[in-house]
């Protein structure tokens, strides 16, 4: 699971700091932990109290963190004076911190000062050019870049200021009667994107910028590019705000928890990723002349004849693949799966193969003679390449794709023709391919790809999809080869 820090101060009633960033992160799919800056004593109507930590004591409590549990972003909220803002930038350059997300707080919703004049100079000097993104409200922006913010020009302005002073990106909240909550994005690059938004008709707003940037750290430590992590967390934020949660007597909470069981806590599905990656090609498997005549048990017997001579030399080349999947596994258990996929491959599905080479008096003397034929060497090479070349994850991508299209096949092919598994030459195929034992393998399979990519960003993801994709279009060649003269 994916981890973040916040680096921040206590909220009493558990609307902002700590405890929002704790539910943000929470919400928004990853383990939430903390550093606590202050205590503070206060409501929705006000701050009565700030208790600060020392500076030892930060530093123990973050040190703590990254020696235990390495944080895959950190984000940094109410920090007080200028000891604790130097003990922090001392300590997140000492242990390589990245993903670091900087919400510069200065005021509270209610109104009260949270931070000294020297500090907020600290801050800027220390922290800003740490940061992968800082996100100022209007205040803190003109305080940030010296430009005095009455529209989106002037947005726009202090953005690429505080962009050029302190060389990160900067996230410029809207609101404040400046605009309709859209939200402007400077990166790095100088890069300008605007988030457009629609004012909440709310009081309830205690607690924004935490939570905001608690979630953007979140998105950030699960992989998410800069303006996507924006993105998610302005849509996260809205939806919160838009609960219409009222509690307390004065400007309210949000209600982190709006959707508890809903997609912004999800990780990414790779089922649903490698189907959404082939929605062109899959469909028209079952519709392929040669996968409809076994459908129909009208396909000329020499045309499968010639397929499972092919196929049973992808067979060999697909143990292979196994094979380095075993030299690749980071786990006895994985090392096993494998192992034990090779041997049904050999003791059953090749036997299958055999019966049928028997059935079509095929000699091993003919099965020896025969060369893979293009489709089927590009598509082994294809698999071994990505086998020798990159990890566990990769190389399951590569072998589901062929083991789930054979078992949506096979299963479509009942679903319209139930009667086909009795089919003389063609049944024990469907039946095979259909069957409790095949598709139980492939559920443990993709299982075993769910957890060895669970740390996986979403471009990795992305790229375990490409390789499901690649081997599917290869899938559509091996059919073909099938069906051609």
């Amino acid at each position: 699971m994916r981890t973040a820090l916040t680096i921040a101060g206590s909220d009493s009633s558990g609307g902002a700091g700590i405890q929002a960033d704790i539910k943000a992160m929470t919400m928004n799919g990853v383990f939430a932990m903390s550093a606590v800056t202050a205590l503070t004593a206060q409501n929705t109507t006000c701050v009565t109290a700030i208790q600060e930590s020392t500076p030892e004591f930060l530093r123990a409590q973050i040190d703590a963190v990254f020696t235990d549990i390495f944080p895959d972003a950190v984000k940094i909220g109410m920090v007080s004076s200028s000891p604790l803002i130097h003990t922090i930038s001392e300590a997140l350059k000492f242990h390589g911190a990245r993903n670091i997300v900087v919400d510069p707080v200065m005021v509270s919703t209610s109104g009260a000062k949270l931070i000294t004049d020297d500090a907020v100079k600290t801050l800027a000097d220390e922290l800003l050019p740490l940061a992968m993104i800082a996100t100022p409200n209007i205040p803190e922006a003109e305080i940030l870049s010296g430009v005095k913010i009455t529209d989106a020009d002037g947005m726009m302005r202090a953005a690429e200021k505080i962009n050029a002073d302190f060389g990160c990106s900067v996230l410029v909240k809207g609101g404040h009667a400046v605009n309709d909550a859209d939200d402007l994005l400077c990166e790095g690059s100088g890069k300008l994107t605007w988030f457009r938004g629609k004012r909440i008709n709310t009081r309830n707003t205690h607690g924004t910028g935490c939570t905001l940037s608690s979630a953007i750290a979140a998105n950030l430590a699960k992989g998410y590019t800069l303006d996507e992590a924006v993105r998610l967390a302005k849509e996260y934020i809205s939806g919160a705000l838009g609960a219409m949660l009222d509690l307390g007597k004065g400007s309210g909470p949000m209600n982190h928890a709006f959707n508890l069981t809903g997609k912004f806590a999800e990780k990414p599905d790779i089922r649903k990723i490698f189907m959404a990656s082939v929605s062109d090609i899959w469909p028209e498997y079952n519709n392929h002349p040669f996968v409809k005549g076994i459908e129909t048990g009208t396909l000329d017997p020499q045309k499968f004849r010639r397929y499972i001579i092919q196929d049973y030399h992808y067979l060999n080349e697909y143990s292979k693949v196994f094979a380095l999947g075993v030299a690749k596994s980071k786990s006895l258990e994985t090392m096993r799966l494998f192992s034990g996929v090779i041997e049904a491959i050999a003791n059953v599905e090749m036997n299958i193969h055999k019966g049928y080479m028997g059935r079509f008096g095929v000699t091993q003397e003919e099965l020896d003679s025969i060369s893979r034929e293009l489709p089927n060497l590009s598509y082994t090479s294809y698999m071994l390449r990505i086998a020798y070349e990159e990890g566990e994850p990769e190389i399951l991508a590569a072998i589901l794709s062929c083991a789930l299209s054979y078992e949506d096949i096979a299963k479509k092919i009942v679903k319209n023709n139930p009667a086909s598994v009795n089919h003389e030459l063609y049944g024990t195929w469907i039946k095979t391919y259909s069957g409790e034992e095949y598709c139980g393998l492939n559920d443990v399979l993709l299982s075993y790809l769910e957890r060895s990519a669970k740390d996986y960003s979403i471009e990795q993801m992305n790229h375990l999809a490409e390789i499901f994709r690649e081997c599917s279009l290869y899938e559509m060649g091996f059919w073909e080869m099938g069906w051609a003269e």
